[in-house]
């Protein structure tokens, strides 16, 4: 537990680094060209992937994070698991507020037009800011839940490379339908995908510190 606990705090100080990083060079200009020359290349060259990029953007949508999330915490549940039901609720929904937090904070205007926060067509009276992208940040969270989980109940070697390679493709692809439909700039989905594997890696190293200190003190 301890090397994989130095291990995490590697990845999550190399990923806030990267995040840190991003953020600050998307306060300058030279930060916005990078990101306005990536988009227009990608929306020029992209036209006919825009009906696929907008059902696979979906999967980072609130409404199917909040399905996934609920379905499966039933299960952890179900099985008297409480350590990973604890653990994906406080991912997920301090995930979601993290990026709240953020978008809030740097108030980056989209590539494309503004708009609120809205779930399950209820339009809250927020606005969703560009930076970090938020579908990306969710589906991060998902599915690098779900490669964990993998890695701890799957047996067979050749299936848990499979189910890391979909989860993995599934990330990117959300990530480029971002960019693809004109919702986000490049930089808003590498900041995303960082911060939410530095906050997997936090959250996690928390639980197991609380769950060790209980079973001390107990």
């Amino acid at each position: 537990m301890i090397y994989e606990n130095k291990r995490l705090t590697s990845i999550m100080t190399a990923s806030l680094v990267i995040f840190v990083s991003i953020a600050f060079l998307s306060l300058y200009n030279d930060g916005f060209l990078f990101d306005e020359v990536i988009t227009s290349w990608i929306a020029q060259n992209s036209n006919a992937m825009v009906e696929s990029m907008e059902l696979i953007t979906v999967i980072g949508s609130s409404e199917f994070i909040l399905v996934a999330t609920l379905g499966m915490t039933v299960f952890f549940l179900s099985k008297r698991d409480w350590f990973n039901s604890f653990f994906l609720i406080i991912l997920t929904f301090g995930g979601i507020l993290l990026n709240l937090l953020l978008k809030v904070s740097f108030q980056r205007k989209r590539p494309g037009e503004m708009s609120n926060i809205e779930v399950f067509n209820y339009t809250i009276e927020i606005a969703s800011y560009s930076f970090p992208s938020g579908h990306t940040m969710r589906s991060v969270i998902l599915f690098t839940f779900l490669i964990y989980i993998s890695y701890r109940l799957v047996k067979k070697e050749s299936i848990k490379i499979l189910l890391y390679a979909i989860c993995s493709i599934i990330i990117a692809g959300v990530a480029l339908s971002r960019i693809v439909l004109g919702a986000h700039f490049l930089s808003d989905t590498i900041a995303a995908i960082s911060i939410s594997v530095a906050w997997f890696c936090f959250v996690y190293i928390t639980c197991q510190s609380y769950i060790k200190k209980c079973k001390s003190a107990g």
